[in-house]
């Protein structure tokens, strides 16, 4: 039986898969989010980054990133709101 199939009742281990792949994709997200802005400085400051790199292409990869973690989390509460039914 697929994971992502909505027919018939959950039984208990499915439920368990539903809450841990939505469990996953949060706390990547939040991985996601939370280090899009902080690494281009922290790798400017080790030195590891060109510091003349340019600052509009580190801001436009930190908003994909922002963006792609909302849409992950929201992937994972799709996923939850499937146990409501």
């Amino acid at each position: 039986m697929n994971v992502f199939d909505m027919e018939g009742e959950m039984s208990p281990s499915q439920i368990e898969q539903t809450e841990l792949t939505a469990a996953f994709l949060n706390a990547l997200a939040s991985g996601t989010i939370l280090a899009a802005p902080v690494a281009p400085y922290i790798g400017m400051g080790m030195r590891t980054l060109s510091t003349d790199t340019n600052i509009l292409n580190l801001t436009a990869l930190s908003a994909f990133c922002v963006v792609l973690g909302i849409k992950l989390h929201l992937i994972g509460r799709r996923q939850l709101q499937r146990l409501e039914e």
